[in-house]
């Protein structure tokens, strides 16, 4: 009697299960879903364009473009010049000098499209004038607190294994202090200091001197580069190196000028030495860029 009632509910809820599914599938109805894809949101935030143009610091040709656009995932850069890109920021060298309108179009997987516009002017920079060189105690007066507390003026021409000239206090041009370099005949007094200029660039140096002794000379070496101690002088790289051998006199300065050009590096040196069998004096050095002129049509 039980194995009858077991087939009858089971043979019921079958008949319950089969009427569920047939009712389902009168109802069903095939739903599709367009889900956004990775980097886009539908409807809610379009892609928008947006970049900004830095010029190179090594060639004015050259533009850096950095991307600030949203909800885009390709991008298409049109640089104006024939030139284009779908890198994220983009990198263009144009032909030439001239105005250039660029224009990033930007989309988002759902094929929304953006595109920003905007106007590169390339344009070659002015080359930045050229350094004067500060020259510490140029005219070797005491009080100058340019390189050390101003109570001596040869504090700004030390080096390190050299002899320092002395001082005289009225035997400078105008009667003013000026450098004394005792007689030696063995190269016995150095003045140094390392300054800083423009690389690639003509300057002019110009220091007066006075000697007193034929045969006597005041020598000035333009360095490439900077000295620690004065033993690396001889083996240094010189951009200039000449001799001051004119003799009128104590107190009758004669000016030597050297005209050089820097090269690649703007830290150069300056240094004074002497062969001299009386007294020699130096007084006011500078160093100023050359002003090239330019040529005029017809010249």
């Amino acid at each position: 009697m039980k194995t009858i009632i077991n087939k009858l509910s089971i043979l019921r809820s079958f008949k319950l299960m089969s009427v569920v599914l047939m009712m389902s599938s009168l109802f069903a109805c095939d739903y599709e879903y367009d889900l956004p894809e990775a980097g886009s949101i539908a409807d809610k935030t379009p892609p928008s364009a947006n970049f900004t143009a830095s010029q190179s610091d090594t060639d004015f040709l050259t533009y850096n473009f950095a991307n600030l656009s949203n909800s885009a995932t390709t991008f298409m850069w049109d640089f104006g010049d024939g030139n284009t890109s779908t890198e994220l920021d983009a990198t263009n060298t144009f032909p030439d000098e001239g105005t250039y309108m660029v224009t990033l179009t930007v989309s988002d997987n759902l094929g929304v499209t953006n595109s920003f516009s905007k106007e590169v002017k390339v344009v070659e920079p002015p080359v930045p004038a050229a350094i004067t060189p500060t020259i510490g105690e140029a005219d070797f007066e005491d009080g100058s607190e340019a390189c050390g507390d101003g109570q001596d003026g040869r504090d700004c021409w030390r080096l390190s294994g050299a002899s320092i000239h002395q001082i005289t206090g009225s035997d400078g041009r105008g009667d003013t202090q000026a450098a004394k370099y005792p007689a030696s005949a063995t190269n016995g007094r150095q003045s140094y200091q390392g300054i800083t200029v423009s690389p690639n660039t003509k300057y002019m140096f110009t220091v007066y001197y006075a000697l007193q002794s034929d045969g006597d000379y005041i020598r000035v070496s333009i360095i490439d580069g900077q000295l620690s101690n004065y033993d690396e002088f001889e083996s240094a790289t010189l951009l200039a190196q000449e001799k001051g051998e004119k003799n009128e006199g104590k107190g009758n300065y004669n000016a030597l000028i050297i005209e050089f050009e820097t090269g690649a590096n703007g830290e150069i040196s300056m240094l004074f030495d002497t062969n001299n069998t009386s007294d020699a004096y130096i007084d006011d050095v500078s160093i100023v860029p050359v002003i090239e002129e330019e040529e005029t049509e017809g010249e």
